[in-house]
C-alpha cells in the first residue's frame, strides 16, 4: 500500500463482513457523462481509470464512506441522501485469496470544484459507450452491468 494514500495506521482499519473487504464505488454524473478518475501512484493498477473509491473504515457506514472519499479524492462534498445503489458486486480473488464487496452509488448533486488527491493524475467525464482506456477491468463490466439494469453481480467463484 502507498505511503502517498495512506496518512496514517488508523486509516487501515477497514471493515470485513465475513472476511470480506467492504468498498464503495461513486458514479458522479454530469447529464450522460460519468467522471472518471486515473490511478497514480497507488502500488495497484496504476494508469488505470476507475471512477472515485475507497474502502469502507471501521466505524462508517457505505454512504459515510461515499461521502469521506468523495472529499479527499475530488474534493466534493455530497450527501448522504443524494446517494442512490445502483449496483453490488461480490467478488473472490484467487490470487490473493481475498474477497470484496463493492457498493456502486450513483450522485448527480453536489457541491465543489475537483481538486485531485495526490493517487489521482487525471480525471475525464466520459460517457457509458465511450469509456477512457485502460479503465480497470472489473469497473467496466460493473458499468455495463449498471447499463442492462442489473442490480448484483458476482464474480471469481467457482460454480
Amino acid at each position: 500500500m502507498s505511503k502517498i494514500y495512506y496518512k496514517s495506521q488508523e486509516d487501515l482499519k477497514f471493515v470485513k463482513l465475513n472476511n470480506a473487504l467492504l468498498a464503495v464505488y461513486i458514479l458522479f454524473k454530469k447529464g450522460d457523462k460519468v467522471l472518471f478518475v486515473r490511478r497514480y501512484n497507488t502500488g495497484w493498477m496504476d494508469g488505470h481509470y476507475t471512477l472515485v473509491a475507497g474502502h469502507v473504515r471501521d466505524g462508517e457506514s457505505l454512504k459515510q464512506a461515499a461521502v469521506r472519499e468523495a472529499k479527499e479524492e475530488v474534493n466534493f462534498d455530497i450527501k448522504i441522501d443524494d446517494l442512490k445503489l445502483v449496483h453490488v458486486i461480490h467478488r473472490s480473488r484467487t490470487k490473493d485469496n481475498s474477497e470484496y464487496i463493492d457498493y456502486y452509488f450513483e450522485v448527480e448533486k453536489r457541491e465543489g470544484n475537483i481538486k485531485v488527491h495526490d493517487c489521482i493524475d487525471k480525471y475525464e467525464w466520459k460517457s457509458f459507450d465511450d469509456l477512457p482506456s485502460p479503465v480497470i477491468p472489473v469497473v467496466g463490466e460493473v458499468l455495463d452491468r449498471i447499463v442492462k439494469g442489473e442490480v448484483y453481480s458476482e464474480e471469481g467463484w467457482e460454480d
